[in-house]
């Protein structure tokens, strides 16, 4: 959908924003251009709609030269979404997100119908339509700004750091809500952003850009943190990637035990406790009539209770977290064994039933076995890959691919 073909930006002083810069971004996926200030993320990013304009080569979207057309009309077929959503603050919501319909010539009755159908989609309620940004939250008014975006329905969606400006909290469920969206609407869009977990969360691809405006590397965000392509890759990404490469690797893939798991909390202590003994555990897991968990109990305590006492009166200890065994993954199911008091997971179905436990070595074991797989695929997909920006594109597997075939891994697990 946009390639990028020998693009310099160099201004009057001599600096050079981007340089020489190769880059094709596929329709319908999420490319984004991460890297420290300064490197040309941005700059890259307002050259497709001509808000910049490049000092030398091409900007090809959809195989057309962006230089060859009326820069109005070609911002119009592309959403744009800005830090703090930059709304009009004297037209109220719904006037807002209609603003690139009316201007293209929509009835103001369709472009309002729109707007509704629009503030359904990114999750605001209608009962907002008639109010003004000033009224609603920064993260209300980061989804008018989206929603604003898709009002004429652009195939390419550009978005300059648009989550930057809200809290953690807000900011992780914005993010969570673009990956529901492109899910349904399959654009192609174009995300800056210097937080690498941003980039690693909501990319289909992510490039790396240095400083000096070249791209380091290009690559799925899973091939990313398997295999960075230099020290500076590397240490953008940072000291923790093999946990984040985690999140791409499907839990569906473990092995899980329920012999140390007792399903009525009205079995027996002593019952109890030589279940635990029996699989040659120090905890079992209780968990109520409809095998809910409730809580570790230790067989040591289990023993010490009186006679007649039932497991679920014993001390339980918290577990935690669950973790889903059909969609979560497999950073997931780490998390909630390191939360354990147990030292042990528990994967649960889509009704939080208990399926079973994991452990630290059932992990290491489904970890090495997902990396396998992983790296195998890639291995198979990087046979004549091209070469973006001086690099590799390498071929990534798709995210979240795991072993024995097991469904790919939600990002967010």
């Amino acid at each position: 959908m946009i390639t990028f073909e020998a693009v310099t930006k160099r201004y009057a002083g001599g600096t050079v924003a981007v340089d020489h810069l190769d880059l094709e971004i596929p329709d319908g996926q999420t490319m984004v251009l991460v890297g420290p200030s300064g490197c040309g993320k941005t700059t890259s990013l307002r050259m497709i709609n001509r808000l910049i304009e490049p000092s030398s080569g091409r900007i090809l979207l959809d195989g057309q030269d962006v230089a060859a057309s009326n820069p109005a009309e070609l911002r119009r077929g592309i959403g744009y979404v800005i830090q703090q959503s930059g709304l009009f603050p004297h037209r109220t919501i719904e006037d807002n997100i209609a603003t690139v319909p009316l201007l293209i010539g929509w009835k103001k009755a369709r472009a309002r119908s729109r707007s509704r159908e629009l503030m359904t989609l990114v999750g605001l309620d209608e009962d907002l339509a008639r109010r003004y940004p000033y009224q609603l939250s920064g993260g209300q008014q980061q989804r008018v700004g989206v929603a604003r975006a898709l009002a004429a329905d652009p195939p390419v969606l550009l978005m300059d750091e648009p989550f930057s400006a809200v809290d953690p909290i807000v900011r992780a469920t914005l993010q969570d809500e673009l990956i529901k969206l492109q899910a349904e609407l399959h654009k192609t869009i174009v995300l800056v952003t210097h937080d690498v977990e941003e980039a690693i969360k909501v990319g289909d691809q992510v490039a790396i850009f240095r400083p000096g405006g070249r791209i380091a590397q290009v690559d799925a965000p899973e091939r990313l943190l398997a295999a960075p392509a230099d020290s500076y890759v590397e240490n953008f990404l940072g000291f923790d990637r093999g946990i984040r490469r985690l999140s791409f690797l499907a839990a569906s893939g473990l092995s899980l035990d329920d012999r140390a798991v007792v399903d009525d909390e009205d079995t027996s202590a002593a019952e109890a406790a030589q279940v635990a003994r029996e699989a040659g555990e120090g905890w079992v897991l209780v968990a109520d009539g409809g095998r809910k968990p409730l809580g570790w109990a230790s067989a040591d305590d289990l023993e010490a209770q009186p006679a007649g006492s039932r497991a679920g009166e014993a001390r339980l200890e918290p577990y935690g977290h669950t973790f889903s065994v059909r969609t979560d993954s497999l950073r997931a199911a780490l998390d909630a064994t390191v939360l354990s008091r147990a030292g042990r997971a528990v994967g649960v179905d889509e009704d939080g039933r208990v399926i079973g436990v994991t452990s630290y070595e059932r992990l290491r074991v489904a970890i090495h076995a997902a990396e396998r797989a992983a790296d195998a695929a890639a291995g198979r997909g990087a046979a004549g890959s091209a070469t973006s920006g001086g690099t590799p594109s390498g071929g990534a597997a798709s995210p979240g691919a795991a072993a024995d075939g097991a469904a790919p891994a939600g990002r967010a697990g």
